[in-house]
């Protein structure tokens, strides 16, 4: 156990198939007001950063005014938290592929998903006895994503007894939020292609590798 390396993943669109179940609940909270449906830009450009950041941009395109942001972030979680959150899928091949890994490895979430939700989401999966820990920012207070993977990097220290060496560290993600707060801390990299971003994005953003499937990660790690 000692001589085990550490592995910090992404949660929507990395381990959980969240996408569908996200969509639907902002699409829903958008009807609900009169509002106009998420494009298929808009769609991927949710999936990743906070709602804080993406809401804004979202409503400024429909007409509505920036106090209204907090209404609508409200909305689309009661909606997600009651209807999709509790029916999240696993990505074909993860779950198999992260019984594997935690033979050799040790494992963690690190997300932008609320806390609350992303504790959630993770038992809902069926993967939460293979983490060490799961963070996520506080429901009004997202924090950049290289500052949680420093809260897991931390968290792991108190459960295994000594500080990861970030050269021994993994940050795995879909979207480059995941693979700058990797280079950001000084981990090594990879970006997955079954989520959210492309190959271009993940490229461009510095991953030390890119992968298509699942379990192309057992060969890389």
């Amino acid at each position: 156990m000692a001589n085990r390396r550490f592995l910090f993943f992404d949660l929507d669109g990395t381990i959980a198939d969240s996408g569908a179940g996200i969509t639907a609940s902002m699409n829903d909270a958008f009807a609900a007001a009169g509002l106009d449906a998420l494009s298929s830009v808009e769609v991927r450009r949710i999936i990743g950063p906070p709602l804080q950041t993406t809401m804004p941009e979202l409503l400024t395109a429909r007409g509505v005014g920036l106090d209204r942001v907090d209404f609508f972030i409200d909305q689309y979680r009661q909606i997600y938290r009651e209807h999709h959150l509790p029916r999240t899928p696993i990505f074909d091949g993860m779950s198999e592929v992260l019984h594997v890994l935690a033979q050799s490895w040790h494992l963690s979430v690190v997300t932008a998903k609320p806390q609350t939700q992303a504790d959630i989401a993770v038992r809902i999966v069926g993967v939460d006895h293979h983490m060490i820990t799961v963070v996520g920012p506080a429901d009004d207070a997202p924090l950049p994503k290289a500052r949680l993977l420093e809260k897991a990097m931390l968290n792991v220290e108190k459960s295994v007894g000594h500080r990861p060496d970030v050269d021994q560290c993994w940050m795995i993600g879909d979207r480059h939020h995941d693979i700058d707060a990797g280079r950001e801390v000084g981990t090594r990299t990879a970006g997955v292609l079954w989520g959210f971003g492309d190959h271009d994005e993940l490229h461009g953003a510095g991953a030390h590798v890119v992968v298509s499937r699942p379990e192309e990660l057992l060969d890389v790690l």
